[in-house]
């Protein structure tokens, strides 16, 4: 048989209620019992005080306990008196009394001189379960002088008939009250264990219809409890799915618009050099060529942007000098800006070295794919400038250039796969959309940020944070 949870937590709450109801039962019986003995043991004390000065009436200072020696019947009264009515009762005392109930007593209630020597011969000692009987000494005093005493054996079970009826009939409605709570027990238990258990099954609903794909899915959030904070982030985890799942499908055409258009060119070209409408002359063939080159760069900047999503081959403990890598880069491009008439300006020179912990490689991708993005986007005649800041923490990369500018909904989307400012002068300029992405792709890698702002230069400014870690 499956047990549940629901099962596990009933039985659970159920045995655990049940354990410490029968462990209050035992205690609770051990207590009374003990109480009332107690308390009847100390009714017999006082009684014996009583006694012990009637019988002081007895002593003699000539001759001691004689009389109580010569006439032991006076003992005998006195020990009736006990057994017949407590010790205020001043009514006259019964004429009759159970013998064995006079004998048992004997056993129990010694008169002892002043030595602690009997004064009396008692019945023979009957064999008791206390192997260690506990005696209490009643003082009998004449003229201020201890005579005796009356010793008195400590009773282990209650024999009194009306205190066995008291002790029987409160132990029933003890056992009738924990039969109820039982029963209470057993309602609660199942109570709140459903209760509890209801967040539980909420979230069993909604993970079975997530995989059904359904990412419309919300549970109720109640309180503020674990189970609380577990509703909350399976919804955020439907959102964050339903956004995913969005963003996937919007991907999936973004990518198949993008290579839907250099192949239907292609395609168009070749159809009309196979219907003579052109002959394949170097200018047709260099136009296929370069519909060929820019399915090329897209493909190859799909799979970098694939690599920098799962961070394949990026290894984050080389030893990397920002500022030569920087001014490498620079030189690279140098002469294709200044083939653009763009102007390239060094505001780091003056710097010292800035050593981080990073992937090289990975790096020179983000900032040659940061001025490819200038390269392509500022106009001829512009000026690209180039600062690099460093504290304690982090070292900051600023790579900012002049017109045209960037609209200001669209500063935020610039890192978004494939989103193109102006689409047809982006391809024109051979962009595929993907570059920026990557270079967010590389900076998370790194744990920094990158983020673009307009430039005082007239057009974007990128800025590039990565933290400095212990070398």
């Amino acid at each position: 048989m499956r047990l549940t949870i629901f099962h596990k937590l009933f039985v659970s709450l159920l045995l655990t209620s049940m354990i410490m109801m029968v462990g209050m039962a035992l205690l609770i019986n051990n207590s009374f019992q003990s109480g009332l003995q107690t308390y009847l043991n100390q009714q017999e004390v006082e009684r014996l005080e009583v006694i012990a000065l009637q019988v002081s009436e007895y002593y003699s200072t000539q001759d001691g306990w004689k009389m109580i020696k010569e006439r032991p019947y006076l003992w005998g009264d006195l020990l009736q008196q006990i057994i017949a009515r407590p010790a205020i009762d001043k009514r006259p005392r019964a004429a009759h009394f159970p013998p064995k109930g006079l004998i048992l007593l004997h056993e129990r209630i010694h008169l002892l001189n002043e030595n602690g020597e009997p004064v009396l011969d008692h019945p023979k000692k009957r064999k008791h379960k206390n192997k260690d009987p506990q005696f209490i000494k009643v003082p009998i005093s004449v003229n201020n002088k201890t005579v005796g005493w009356i010793s008195i054996m400590q009773r282990e079970t209650i024999t009194s008939p009306l205190a066995e009826s008291f002790f029987k009939q409160q132990l029933n409605n003890f056992y009738l009250i924990a039969a109820w709570v039982a029963l209470f027990s057993f309602v609660v238990a199942g109570l709140l264990v459903r209760h509890f258990l209801k967040p539980l099954k909420n979230l069993h609903s909604g993970a079975k219809a997530l995989q059904s794909g359904d990412f419309q899915q919300q549970i109720p959030v109640q309180g503020n409890d674990e189970l609380a904070e577990l509703s909350q982030t399976f919804n955020s985890l439907t959102n964050t799915l339903k956004l995913q799942k969005k963003s996937r499908e919007q991907w999936l055409a973004d990518i198949s618009h993008e290579l839907r258009t250099p192949i239907a060119v292609l395609l168009s070209e070749i159809e009309a050099i196979e219907d003579g409408i052109r002959n394949p002359e170097p200018k047709y063939i260099k136009s296929l060529h370069n519909q060929v080159m820019n399915l090329s760069r897209l493909v190859d900047d799909l799979y970098q942007l694939s690599l920098s999503d799962s961070g394949v081959n990026i290894e984050k403990s080389q030893l990397v000098d920002l500022t030569q890598l920087l001014e490498t880069v620079a030189n690279q491009n140098e002469v294709r800006l200044a083939e653009k008439n763009i102007q390239l300006k060094r505001l780091y020179e003056s710097c010292p070295a800035a050593i981080l912990k990073a992937d090289q490689k990975s790096l020179t991708q983000l900032i040659s794919n940061i001025f490819e993005n200038s390269y392509r986007y500022t106009d001829a005649g512009g000026l690209l400038q180039i600062s690099l800041l460093q504290n304690k923490k982090n070292i900051e990369l600023i790579i900012e250039d002049s017109a045209p500018a960037v609209p200001n909904e669209s500063l935020n989307k610039l890192f978004k796969r494939l989103y193109r400012v102006d689409k047809s002068r982006s391809r024109a300029n051979g962009g595929s959309g993907l570059g920026l992405s990557i270079c967010q792709n590389i900076v998370n890698t790194h744990g920094g940020e990158i983020v673009a702002n307009h430039s005082p230069l007239g057009g974007l400014q990128i800025k590039v944070s990565l933290p400095i870690k212990d070398i």
